[in-house]
């Protein structure tokens, strides 16, 4: 519009000159063919790959779209160049509670993309800012409702079931506004300070409790050990003892000592019962 009403300027300043200068039939033309030209110009116009085209004629949206490459449109209307491809937005902070009253927060990474062929609805309804009148609002209430049925505990060790639920139901709320949702990723997850100090603790006991176990039973096991090396050496000795009362006992013990003797005499002897000690050496 602005480029219309500027070479509608020029033009009407070619031809008061041309009557200031007596040319009127030269101004007259120069300025018709700056006002056809300026038309033009503002006719044309170009729609960047990857996106889609919405004509607001007069404050009217026109419900078809343009497509990609360049096009002529009525010069009175504006092109609103519209991105549908893949786009990102973030829902920073988000908090909720968890089925056993924790507060968990966590940002929240959604990827989207507009219907090309709906795009001119959506511009009338909500604009170019759909992130904040229709996502975050989404986002937000799926990621409370799914929350609220899993513990915390559980929002750990089941991250990833949770995720895909909070995506399927942020898909639902927002396929009646021609918005796809592609993923959606959990970010910087977290519990209160007091609750994560608090896991760290259960963590630490659970720990000392598996450690005391295991030592209690490698404890056990060990005694078992020795009391069986202890059963075994006791029964050795008494069957040791009963082969040597089986077997004459001071005879057998004497026997035994003979086979065991290297053949050399003793320096010192005891003398029979008086307890005397003889010197059997030179």
């Amino acid at each position: 519009m602005f480029s219309i009403i500027l070479f509608a300027v020029l033009a009407i300043g070619v031809i008061a000159a041309g009557f200031f200068f007596a040319q009127r039939t030269l101004g007259i033309i120069g300025g018709a063919v700056l006002f056809v030209g300026g038309i033009l110009f503002s006719s044309f116009t170009v729609i960047s790959a990857g996106h889609t085209g919405v004509i607001v004629t007069l404050g009217e949206v026109n419900p078809v779209t343009l497509t990609e490459g360049w096009h002529f449109v009525n010069p009175v209307s504006s092109v609103k160049d519209v991105n549908v491809q893949l786009q990102k937005t973030q829902l920073a902070g988000a908090n909720a509670s968890t089925k056993d009253l924790q507060v968990v927060h966590t940002d929240i990474v959604v990827q989207y993309r507009l219907h090309a062929d709906k795009v001119p609805h959506i511009y009338k309804e909500f604009g170019l800012n759909v992130d904040d009148k229709v996502l975050a609002p989404a986002i937000n209430e799926a990621f409370k409702s799914v929350t609220a049925h899993y513990t915390s505990e559980e929002l750990v060790t089941k991250r990833q079931i949770v995720s895909d639920e909070i995506q399927t139901l942020l898909t639902a709320k927002v396929a009646p506004f021609n918005i796809d949702v592609s993923g959606i990723s959990l970010v910087n997850f977290g519990f209160s300070a007091e609750y994560q100090k608090a896991i760290e603790q259960k963590v630490i006991a659970t720990q000392q409790t598996a450690k005391a176990e295991q030592d209690l039973a490698r404890i056990k096991v060990e005694a078992a050990s020795r009391i069986a090396q202890a059963e075994g050496e006791a029964k050795a000795i008494a069957i040791q003892a009963s082969a040597i009362q089986s077997n004459g006992g001071a005879n057998y013990v004497q026997l035994q000592w003979i086979e065991k003797w290297d053949g050399k005499l003793p320096s010192t002897v005891l003398n029979g019962s008086n307890g005397m000690m003889l010197n059997m050496g030179k």
